[in-house]
């Protein structure tokens, strides 16, 4: 087993340095530049838009600019916003909190709802409850989450006024408000997510159903249902837990349209509004903590399958 992890952490560094060259390049791929958005809020001299594009390093070439950036990040210094001038590191880690927050919260709500669908699924497999699941799974996966998140807003914040519409509240400051505030956020990014691990969950329990030691557990008495959670479960969760650990990935990566819809302050909010000031520092240091984000996500996937499948410790 340690030669596994040692392999995937090996593999995860390599993701991480592969993805601060996409990152750049795509950067670099957006249309305009810093200084084309100051000019259009105001008129520049051809001598100061120089001068500026000398100040943001842009005069060089792109391999020198990458060059000097990865020769910063490995200093621990990620630049500083060209519109606020303060250190994006700064701006990045108080935002840091809050989507993480968001995903956790998300992944609550998919756990929530997928285990008990997929064991309700498989229990009266082929039946109308059976049918009734897979139908409203079909549903939640094929309708982005942004709609779902503008029907919740329209029910549970417009007409019912249960849940703020949008907004944020430190649950340092006020508990009962920030969990209030996170409900219909939690629900727009987890739904669609607990319909992928019902779905994966379903089908590993089905198979294990099938299986002897599960047939000879209902032989001696075990009724169905307490067989799925005792003996199928444990069993299932192995390859549940690696969709478990993708949908985390992309609730992290995913998590800006939800932020932008329901105005949150995370990182991925923060994202969209430097791209649409070219605020090349800022935008980098997003997009590399999503893809950190992701190979963690994934590192801690790798740990929890290999605790759960015993087959890899020979491998030790």
């Amino acid at each position: 087993m340690s030669r596994f992890l040692l392999g995937r952490l090996g593999a995860g560094l390599v993701t991480v340095f592969v993805s601060t060259l996409v990152v750049f390049a795509i950067v670099r791929f957006i249309p305009g530049d810093p200084v084309s958005a100051q000019l259009a809020q105001g008129g520049l001299s051809p001598e100061a838009q120089e001068a500026l594009r000398s100040h943001y390093g842009l005069d060089h070439s792109i391999p020198v600019q990458y060059l000097t950036w990865m020769g910063s990040i490995l200093h621990g210094d990620f630049g500083s916003s060209f519109l606020t001038q303060e250190p994006v590191v700064t701006e990045v880690a108080s935002r840091i909190s809050r989507t993480i927050y968001l995903a956790a919260a998300g992944i609550l709500v998919a756990l929530a709802v997928a285990v008990p669908a997929a064991i309700a699924s498989a229990r009266y497999a082929g039946r109308r409850a059976d049918v009734t699941i897979a139908t409203g799974v079909s549903v939640l996966i094929s309708i982005p989450n942004f709609i779902i998140g503008i029907l919740l807003i329209v029910v549970f914040a417009v007409q019912l006024r249960i849940f703020p519409v949008a907004g944020y509240v430190d649950p340092t400051a006020d508990l009962g408000t920030f969990f209030q505030s996170m409900v219909l956020p939690a629900l727009t990014i987890g739904l669609p997510a607990s319909a992928v691990i019902a779905r994966v969950l379903r089908s590993s329990l089905l198979d294990e159903m099938r299986r002897d030691y599960v047939r000879t557990a209902e032989a001696r008495g075990s009724s169905r249902m307490r067989t799925i959670v005792r003996h199928g479960l444990r069993n299932a969760s192995i390859p549940t837990v690696t969709i478990v650990g993708l949908q985390v990935g992309y609730l992290l990566g995913g998590a800006f349209v939800v932020e932008l819809l329901f105005t949150y302050p995370g990182v991925g909010l923060l994202l969209l509004n430097s791209i649409t000031q070219r605020d090349y520092p800022t935008i980098q240091a997003c997009l590399l903590f999503f893809a950190v984000a992701f190979v963690i996500v994934n590192l801690i996937t790798d740990i929890l399958y290999a605790v759960l499948n015993p087959r890899l410790k020979v491998q030790q």
